[in-house]
């Protein structure tokens, strides 16, 4: 019996062409995603109408926010995206030109009518210097101009939240720092271990922890000689966590997400950690919502929030780029894409002109009742200012009567005196 399987193995194997074999089969289905993704790159975009809303997506290429604005039943809109290193910008008082360049690729200018930044984007001085660019040429970002003026200058920013005070008396608990816009050396803190960021460290990057004296001494060492007076730096203490809290706002949705690390590192998000979604703190809605009045309008923020060991909650840091989190990312996304598609929303159509059947209803004199009384007034107009006319005509009559009565009057008078004189004289005669 095995015999007889095997040759019918055999028979089925020799029978087989020899396209089908496992080895060129997975060879052809190489090359073929190769050939496909080959054709993907060198193909264009796809074309669009000439009246389609242009949007500019800041963002690495990881994620295509394209998808996420293809609907065949809405207004057309154009995504372009690329991130901050390759955008050449041109901006004058009333427009803004852009040229994207990326290797590849052809260079492509357009003029966005609205701008997002991506959670992914490349933080730089270039990146506020482009920023500022598109605010003085007016185009429309989900935040208002005034908030992305306010959080360029972060420190300044906190600075200010420091002296909020919320509706219970209470204030945003910010971790107390101390900052150097221009570096030169550091002061002796009071305590060690601390924590230095350098230009506005961000998502963990450009942070590091000190310990001791010694180690704030190499640390300063080596920002003198990179920096030279340029580099803006932060020192602030070193909170043992517990775990920390991201708060984030997209549109009217606000979730909460719980990071616990589960490694050595101090950073928490480095290395393994748990991630849980919870309810929002009813405090912390209040925190939000105290600096989104603070700065102005603000669709997308959110704050993080560290809870030490001993249940104290210290605000580490505030973003208007926020990173997403969570199974709720794609989400996330969407209702970002929802709140540019409001932006970019045509303006409502006005009214239409009345049609040919309300306007021979008019001609044929049934006018609508609404329109009744105001026809009336309009038919009682001639009628009184008839009445001061009838009132001189009837007066000039009287007058000629007056004047024809009197005229025949003294007709009879002086024919009644001619006579008598006649018979008087003539008797005499």
């Amino acid at each position: 019996m095995y015999f007889l399987v095997t040759k019918q193995g055999e028979r089925q194997t020799t029978a087989a062409s020899a396209p089908t074999s496992p080895a060129r089969s997975s060879e052809s289905l190489a090359a073929a995603i190769e050939r496909s993704l080959l054709h993907d790159r060198s193909r264009g975009a796809p074309v669009m109408p000439p009246d389609a809303k242009v949007l500019l997506i800041i963002d690495n290429h990881v994620v295509d926010w394209s998808k996420y604005f293809r609907n065949p039943n809405d207004f057309p809109i154009r995504v372009e995206q690329a991130d901050f290193p390759e955008l050449d910008v041109l901006c004058t008082e009333h427009s803004l030109t852009i040229e994207i360049n990326q290797n590849g690729r052809d260079p492509r200018t357009f003029c966005p009518q609205a701008a997002f930044v991506g959670p992914s984007a490349t933080h730089s001085p270039q990146s506020k210097t482009i920023l500022r660019s598109m605010i003085a040429a007016g185009i429309p970002f989900v935040n208002s101009h005034t908030s992305m003026i306010a959080f360029m200058d972060k420190n300044n920013l906190k600075k200010q939240l420091r002296k909020l005070v919320l509706a219970d008396n209470s204030r945003i608990p910010i971790i107390p720092t101390i900052h150097y816009p221009h570096f030169h050396r550091f002061h002796q803190p009071t305590t060690f271990p601390v924590v230095i960021s350098v230009n506005e460290g961000y998502q963990g990057i450009g942070k590091i922890k000190v310990n001791s004296n010694e180690e704030l001494c190499d640390v300063e060492g080596m920002l003198q000689i990179m920096g030279k007076g340029d580099t803006e730096v932060e020192v602030e203490p070193f909170i043992e966590l517990k775990y920390d809290l991201h708060v984030q706002k997209i549109g009217n949705d606000i979730k909460t997400f719980l990071r616990r690390g589960i490694s050595k590192n101090w950073k928490s998000n480095v290395g393994s950690s748990v991630l849980e979604q919870i309810p929002t703190n009813e405090r912390h809605r209040q925190y939000l919502h105290a600096i989104c009045e603070h700065v102005g309008r603000m669709s997308i923020c959110s704050i993080d929030i560290l809870v030490s060991k001993d249940g104290r909650e210290y605000v580490h840091d505030i973003n208007d780029v926020i990173a997403l989190f969570g199974e709720s990312q794609e989400d996330d996304r969407r209702s970002a894409a929802a709140l540019l598609r409001a932006i970019l929303a045509p303006p409502p159509r006005l009214p239409s002109r009345p049609s040919m059947e309300h306007v021979a209803r008019h001609r044929d004199g049934r006018i609508p009742q609404h329109n009744s009384a105001q026809h009336n007034n309009v038919q009682r107009a001639p009628s009184i200012e008839k009445k001061p006319a009838e009132l001189i005509e009837k007066k000039e009559l009287k007058e000629q009567a007056s004047v024809t009565s009197q005229s025949s009057f003294a007709d009879d008078t002086m024919g009644q005196l001619k006579r008598t004189f006649a018979g008087i004289f003539g008797d005499v005669g």
